[in-house]
Formats: C-alpha cells, sequence, structure tokens
C-alpha cells in the first residue's frame, strides 16, 4: 500500500499542475486574440479616412463581399440582415441583464462563469459587428466624390436646370399613359421584374467597372410596417449584403428602389450616387415600366430645385407635369396608405420616426455624410453637359 500510494500522488500532482497550465493559457490566448481584432479594426478605420485606400479597396475587394456571402444570404427568401438585427438586440439586452444579476449572483460559481464567457463572447461579437461595419460601410463611405465628365467643380444656371427638368418632365409625361394598371389606377408591378433590374444595373459596368458581378435579388422585410412609421422605404444591410426595400412600397417606385438599394451593394454609399445610378440604370432599360420608374425617382428633386430658382411665373410657362404623373410620384399608393392608418401598431408613429430619425443622424454624422438625395440634381446636371446643352 506505501508503494500504491508513492505511485499515485505524483501523478494527481502531475495534472493537478497541467490542469492550472491549460486554464492560464486561455485567457492568454483570448486576450492575445482581442487585442489583434481590435488593433486590426482600428487600423482600419484609420486607413478609412484615406481617400486612395478607400478607392482602392472599394474598386478592387469591396465586391468579393458579395460575391461570397452575399450569395450566401441570397439562399435565403427572407432578409437575413432584419435577422441579424434582431439578434444583435437581444444579445445586447442579455448582456445588460447578466452584468446587473452578476451583483447579486457574483458568488455562484456556475453563474459567474457563465456570466464571464458570455460577456467575452460578447466582446467578440462586438468587435465583430465594428469589422463588418469598417469593411462593408466606413470604407466605402471614405471614397472620393463621384465624378461625372470631370465637371465635379462646375456650376451651372438656372437655363441649364430648365432644360434638365424639361427633359425630366416629358420623358414622364410620355411614359405614364404606357404603364398598364389595376382597378384604382394604379400601376401593376410586373412579374420577374428584379431580372430586368440587375441586368439594367449590370449594363453599367463598361463605364463604372465596380457594376459588375454578382446581384442578390431585393427582399422585402418583415417589419415593413416600423420602415412605414420611420419614413424609410429600403435599406442596404451591411452584415448580410442585402438589398432590402418595404413590402408596402408602391408599384411606380419600385424598380427605381430595389435598384438604389442594390448600388449600395457596389459600394456606392452616399444616397445622391445611389440615387444617380438607379436614374442610370432604370432611364436606360428597354423596359418602359423600369424606365418610367427611373424617371420618376428624379422628377421631384429637379423640379424642386428649379422651382426655388425661379419665380412663379416663370415656373407656371414650362412643360407641366401632368395630374397622373403626380399621381404615380408617391412611394405609397393612396388604398396602402388608408390600411396603414388604421393598422395596430405597439409604438406610436411620431416616437419611431424620432427614433428613427435619431439613429440616421447619429450614422451619417460618424460617416461625415449627409441624407443629400436631392444632390442628385447636380449630377444630372453634370452627366447631360453636352449632351442636353
Amino acid at each position: 500500500m506505501p508503494v500504491l500510494e508513492k505511485t499515485i500522488k505524483p501523478i494527481e500532482a502531475e495534472y493537478s499542475a497541467d490542469s492550472v497550465s491549460k486554464q492560464k493559457r486561455k485567457p492568454k490566448k483570448y486576450l492575445i486574440f482581442t487585442a489583434v481584432f481590435f488593433l486590426v479594426t482600428v487600423i482600419l478605420n484609420i486607413l478609412a479616412r484615406v481617400k486612395g485606400f478607400c478607392d482602392f479597396y472599394t474598386d478592387h475587394v469591396f465586391g468579393i463581399w458579395a460575391e461570397t456571402y452575399g450569395r450566401l444570404t441570397s439562399l435565403f427568401t427572407f432578409s437575413v440582415g432584419e435577422i441579424l438585427v434582431g439578434f444583435a438586440v437581444c444579445t445586447v439586452i442579455a448582456a445588460v441583464i447578466l452584468s446587473v444579476l452578476l451583483i447579486f449572483l457574483h458568488k455562484k460559481k456556475r453563474y459567474l462563469k457563465f456570466t464571464v464567457t458570455y460577456l467575452k463572447s460578447f466582446l467578440i461579437f462586438l468587435l465583430t459587428t465594428a469589422l463588418v461595419m469598417t469593411l462593408n460601410c466606413s470604407i466605402p463611405y471614405g471614397c472620393s466624390k463621384l465624378d461625372i465628365n470631370g465637371h465635379i467643380d462646375k456650376r451651372y444656371t438656372a437655363e441649364e436646370l430648365r432644360i434638365l427638368r424639361e427633359y425630366i418632365v416629358t420623358q414622364c409625361n410620355t411614359l405614364c399613359p404606357k404603364m398598364e394598371r389595376d382597378e384604382n389606377h394604379n400601376i401593376i408591378k410586373q412579374d420577374n421584374v428584379d431580372i430586368e433590374i440587375k441586368q439594367a444595373l449590370s449594363s453599367l459596368q463598361d463605364e463604372y467597372p465596380r457594376f459588375k458581378g454578382y446581384y442578390p435579388n431585393p427582399k422585402g422585410m418583415f417589419g415593413s410596417y416600423f420602415m412605414y412609421q420611420a419614413q424609410v422605404i429600403g435599406v442596404y444591410f451591411p452584415f448580410s449584403m442585402e438589398a432590402n426595400y418595404t413590402k408596402y412600397l408602391s408599384s411606380s417606385y419600385y424598380p427605381n428602389v430595389a435598384a438604389h438599394e442594390l448600388t449600395h451593394l457596389k459600394g456606392y454609399m452616399f444616397e445622391n450616387e445611389a440615387n444617380f445610378f438607379s436614374y442610370l440604370a432604370c432611364s436606360g432599360s428597354d423596359n418602359d415600366y423600369i424606365k418610367y420608374s427611373g424617371y420618376l425617382s428624379v422628377l421631384y428633386f429637379v423640379d424642386d430645385d428649379y422651382k426655388n430658382c425661379v419665380d412663379d411665373e416663370t415656373y407656371s410657362k414650362q412643360v407641366q407635369i401632368t395630374n397622373n404623373v403626380w399621381f404615380d410620384n408617391y412611394c405609397y399608393d393612396e388604398q396602402t396608405i388608408e390600411y396603414l392608418i388604421t393598422k395596430e401598431h405597439a409604438v406610436d408613429d411620431k416616437v419611431v420616426e424620432s427614433f428613427s430619425e435619431t439613429l440616421t443622424d447619429t450614422y451619417l454624422e460618424y460617416y461625415n455624410a449627409e441624407p443629400n438625395y436631392n444632390e442628385v440634381t447636380l449630377l444630372l446636371l453634370q452627366y447631360y453637359d453636352g449632351v442636353l446643352y
């Protein structure tokens, strides 16, 4: 027996020492991993301020995510990005609750171990979120502004704006009667229109190479009513490389909104640039429905800018926008609005709208950007310089 005891004790001692060694190595590996992860994210965020780097990355690297991860998320018929946002909210709430409970349950070893493990995982989740936002948002936002035909610094007159407006209005007035409509006079959305929208965007690749490659199908969101409350009709999810839209969107606006959100997936993050390329793709389509939607997408901006440049008498003498075009120029049709107004909701519209505005303002301020949808007028003036005037 004494011999046996001498044999066992050293083995136990060796096992105990090895176990302690492994436990010490695990925290060290975790700290090294998170430190490197954090450092890489910080460095990339610093580089996101360098236009040359951002241009190169967006031109040559950014498209890889749509070709790979975007293809994977496109296999799902629902919005993966929407699910991820819900998951993120739940993980944050859980982290807060567990941290608060830790104050009272810190002596419970099982709970302590579980909470520490969860919070470590949560930190990795936060770092991953920051990295994805950097790669799929921050860096593309740091790109050089779009320069159309070298006219980026040129100033335009009210007369040139008048000519542009007349062209847009005439196209809308001409295409409007050609649309197929339902009993409520609303335009009927065409079947399989997504294929033609993607083809229209792809046709831009000769002049703008970023438009090469894969396009996922735009997806309607389960939370479309929340989007209506927030006054948002489309959204690009950098976490899932998806183009999403509200299911309540009018058929007249669907092609241009789908093209707009898909444009973000090609690295054009500024709203005026996404508006411009959406217009360019849709207006160049052979499908009159898509083409009409493209002209409608810029009609308000161009018309409003011209109206603000001249007096009422001068404006009244210009080509008038027909009543039917005005009827089509809304992102929600009348019947949809009536339905949404009566729909039950858990949160007041003004609360959601205020939250959305605060979130958007914070987001754009961080990226040193603006909700500059209306600046598409300047891009159009540059594009048609030498063509219309």
